[in-house]
């Protein structure tokens, strides 16, 4: 389940390494030039022999991988990156559009599979937009129900390659306890199972209140109308007749979460909207800053404790030692939360909280505190 705080929780740039093999110099120095503007690490290959010497020497996030290489095929890496660090993820990056390829490499577990031909400032969009669901989708818990273990493990090789919490159940018995002890975000259910159907699973599920918004797909090996028609009344969002398509079932998942995301991040906005209204009163001396420490708003007892003339957090906390304002500027670039007694150079003792609000943005109330 995502949270208000995993929301800001996310990966700083320099922290994230970004492997690129690709034999094309031009495309090859674009990328690299484009997201290392972004912030990222970046590593470039022309060929497989300096892409497996980087793997083996470096701790990569993410591999940007063409498909026709110098010295081989691009499709060799998958498993040994996998091998090697289960961790990596992997992106094809390519001209070669031949959808049987495409399936069998989502089966293998790539994360997306990009085409060239795009301007670049569209495809490094679409490689920070794959970038910010890995740091994202792992706040999200899937269930896959299924009595077959050669489907179980082909759709969590599929969703697990997308950072997504993967838990299982092989039959609805399972299922139900699953739901009951976990919180999940999306079920992705049999129909034809030996202790009873999935539709009966789900309605067994859906009794219990808290469940009955709980996005379901499901996954049958035939296409009874009869069938179909029960599961959408019952609650399915989706549903997929075996064999399915792996790129299919990944964004049709990521649409769900994306939507789950988007309710979360307005649910947070609520949130800090009560917040400031709390706290931008005159019961506290208040103030918005800027994550680069500059000051955007505060109430009539802030500028009253701290001055009316203040344009940034120096100025604003000069009556405090270097050590707190230190302590607030890292609880802002790692948005998280403050709530601690501090003591200015006079002697005055406050009760400080900060919390971020909207992006770039924390709100900072000080409570004057007497001590005897």
């Amino acid at each position: 389940m995502f949270s208000c705080i995993q929301e800001k929780q996310r990966i700083k740039n320099e922290n994230f390494t970004v492997l690129i093999v690709e034999d094309s110099r031009v495309i090859n120095n674009t990328l690299t030039a484009r997201l290392k503007e972004q912030g990222f690490r970046c590593l470039q290959s022309y060929d497989l022999a300096k892409a497996r010497e980087i793997l083996q020497e470096n701790e990569i996030s993410l591999v940007i991988l063409d498909l026709h290489l110098p010295d081989g095929e691009g499709e060799d890496l998958i498993d040994e990156i996998k091998e090697a660090n289960k961790e990596t993820k992997i992106v094809i990056f390519t001209s070669e559009n031949d959808l049987l390829r495409r399936d069998e490499l989502f089966r293998l577990g790539i994360l997306d599979y990009l085409l060239k031909g795009k301007n670049a400032n569209l495809t490094v969009k679409e490689i920070l937009s794959i970038i910010e669901s890995m740091q994202i989708n792992p706040n999200y818990t899937l269930l896959i129900v299924d009595d077959s273990r050669v489907i179980r493990r082909m759709m969590k090789n599929i969703l697990s390659s997308c950072g997504y919490t993967i838990l299982e159940a092989h039959n609805g018995t399972e299922a139900i306890q699953k739901v009951a002890q976990s919180k999940i975000d999306l079920m992705l259910l049999d129909m034809q199972m030996p202790d009873m159907s999935g539709l009966e699973a789900l309605k067994q599920i859906k009794e219990d209140e808290k469940n009955f918004h709980l996005p379901v797909f499901m996954i049958s090996s035939t296409l009874d109308i009869e069938v179909m028609r029960d599961a959408y009344k019952a609650g399915v969002l989706d549903y997929f007749k075996k064999p399915f398509s792996p790129e299919e079932l990944k964004l049709k998942v990521e649409q769900v979460i994306r939507q789950k995301q988007i309710e979360t991040e307005l649910q947070c906005s609520m949130k800090v909207s009560t917040l400031c209204k709390s706290y931008l009163n005159e019961f506290y001396a208040t103030a918005i800053f800027y994550t680069d420490t500059k000051l955007k708003y505060a109430n009539e007892k802030f500028k009253n404790e701290f001055g009316e003339s203040s344009s940034n957090m120096a100025q604003a906390f000069e009556k405090f030692d270097a050590k707190f304002i230190e302590d607030i500027i890292i609880t802002m670039k790692n948005y998280q939360t403050y709530s601690k007694q501090v003591t200015d150079k006079q002697g005055q003792h406050y009760l400080v909280k900060a919390f971020p609000m909207q992006e770039n943005e924390y709100l900072i109330s000080f409570e004057k505190v007497n001590c005897s």
